[in-house]
């Protein structure tokens, strides 16, 4: 394991999500490790951000902006997959 760029972690998951993981992983031929740094990478990093931009005293104007920021950022990123997904498609 390149430690530089990886890092081990240890979760519960609970057994339908497990078994989900396992089947999705062997039907693309990719290792559950690498089907999970795939599919949270972009998510985390967005929820990272919101809560960074979140001060420890949130006012309601605050909470409006970081709503505001959350929508926009789910709807790129909504739009960005499903542009992805047809072109993988073909369409």
């Amino acid at each position: 394991m390149n430690t530089a760029q990886l890092a081990r972690t240890t979760f519960v998951l609970d057994r339908a999500t497990h078994d989900q993981l396992a089947y999705i992983s062997r039907r693309m031929k990719v290792s559950r490790s690498e089907l999970v740094r795939d599919v949270l990478a972009e998510p985390i990093a967005l929820m990272a951000k919101w809560v960074q931009s979140v001060p420890d005293d949130l006012s309601p104007a605050d909470a409006q902006r970081l709503g505001e920021s959350v929508q926009l950022d789910m709807v790129e990123f909504i739009e960005r997959k499903a542009a992805e997904l047809e072109q993988g498609s073909g369409g």
